[in-house]
């Protein structure tokens, strides 16, 4: 153990050192509103780049995202199962790839990797369009695109994650994180309605092609980015890189009580997405549009928790304020499991959605700060496996339990073990309280 902790501060001095000098020669000038401290990362020229690329291509995502949602119920006759199915085959692919995708992170050009699986994305999403357009698409297409998309984002997700980094320096880098999460998040507010509007106008095949021109705003970010090039190194088997990995990761207590705190809020509390809609519809009584507002809602206290994180800078005890955001997160669903108002339920939501966002924001920033630089791929993996693989598999058992008992006390249920087991890790952590 001693051994891997010098290992781990040998390789990151002056990996830090280049990453801190390449940051600041990179710096930009922007406008008046991004020199806040809420924006200091977009401050750097290739942060600043990757970012708003991403958001447009994330906006992309999401009016495919609905796109693709009234197609497959168009095809299926409005087939519940059919949505579910799509879903798990996307989701599926992250249990077999993401860790082999972090450690190929950690072995390659990041950039070059990223160049290849958003390449792919455009390729996916044209395909998709060429089939409706022509009208020969049938469900299992979709369905096979939806599996060869996760295949692509299990190597693409730590990739970024890895990537950012190398983007800014580590006094900046819990900025960078919250101002990452904004990325999806924040697309969820405009791209949905964006999607659903376009549907009418462009048709389903306009919305994927749509889609796949939006990754080219990556593409030239990618490509305009500049900083030091800093490849994997290892000369090892890629399966004993994930070994090593994950033998680091379990032997290193406040990696592992990271990673074990966020996929049971994954797991057990954020099941609350997944039965919305059955909360929305058979308790609360909504409307369509009644229950799209209540998805809003998560939207914009994810946007408000990002920024509130950005704001706060590199600051110390970020465990303590992990602890508060995940009992937060927890409590605040089981509040909404017992409450039936649907205002109270949309406020409820904010700080649902705001809470878990400082969490994820949180989590990823102690990781990150805390594994060794050439293993940051590999972590980040871990966390990409929780939230695009174990988190979708909560819903399969307590959509069942809701069925057995209830959808509130489902809820609540869910939640109230996230919360006991965050309690446990923390309490019995000192390390991760401090840290």
């Amino acid at each position: 153990m001693r051994g891997a902790t010098s290992l781990k501060e040998s390789n990151d001095a002056p990996l830090l050192e280049t990453q801190a000098a390449a940051s600041a020669s990179a710096a930009i000038p922007l406008r008046t509103l991004l020199r806040s401290q809420t924006f200091k990362a977009l401050h750097y020229r290739s942060f600043a780049l990757l970012w708003i690329g991403m958001i447009l291509s994330n906006v992309g995502t999401w009016v495919q995202v609905i796109a693709q949602s009234l197609l497959v119920l168009h095809l299926t006759h409005n087939s519940g199962l059919a949505l579910g199915l799509v879903s798990f085959a996307q989701a599926a692919p992250f249990l077999v790839f993401s860790l082999v995708g972090g450690s190929t992170a950690d072995r390659v050009d990041k950039r070059r990797l990223l160049l290849v699986t958003q390449s792919l994305q455009i390729v996916y999403a044209f395909m998709l369009g060429a089939l409706t357009i022509t009208g020969l698409v049938q469900f299992w297409q979709i369905a096979a695109l939806a599996v060869l998309a996760g295949v692509t984002l299990s190597f693409d997700q730590p990739t970024r994650f890895a990537l950012i980094p190398r983007l800014v320096p580590q006094e900046d880098l819990p900025n960078a994180i919250a101002l990452n999460a904004i990325v999806f998040n924040g697309a969820a507010i405009v791209g949905p309605a964006l999607g659903g509007a376009l549907v009418v106008v462009i048709g389903y095949a306009g919305d994927f092609f749509l889609n796949g021109l939006s990754y080219v705003a990556v593409l030239i970010a990618i490509l305009l980015m500049s900083f030091p090039k800093v490849s994997g190194t290892s000369t090892s088997s890629l399966l004993r890189d994930i070994r090593k990995g994950l033998g680091y990761v379990l032997h290193e207590p406040l990696l592992a009580q990271l990673l074990a705190n966020y996929g049971s809020l994954m797991f057990f509390a954020a099941v609350y997405t997944v039965l919305l809609a059955l909360v929305g519809v058979a308790v609360l009584g909504t409307t369509p549009g009644q229950l799209g507002v209540l998805y809003t809602a998560i939207g914009i206290g994810t946007v408000a928790g990002s920024l509130g994180v950005a704001s706060l800078g590199d600051f110390a005890r970020k465990g303590q304020l992990l602890m508060v955001s995940s009992l937060l997160m927890s409590f605040s669903v089981v509040i909404f499991s017992v409450l039936h108002l649907y205002w109270v339920s949309f406020t409820l939501l904010v700080v649902i959605g705001a809470s878990q966002t400082v969490s994820s924001a949180l989590s990823i920033t102690l990781l990150q700060l805390n594994a060794p630089r050439n293993m940051i791929g590999f972590v980040m993996s871990i966390n990409t496996l929780i939230v695009m693989g174990i988190r979708p598999l909560g819903a399969f058992p307590f959509g069942a339990l809701a069925d057995v008992i209830g959808t509130s006390e489902a809820l609540a249920a869910g939640a109230l073990t996230a919360a006991a087991i965050s309690i446990y890790l923390f309490a019995s952590n000192s390390k991760l309280r401090s840290a």
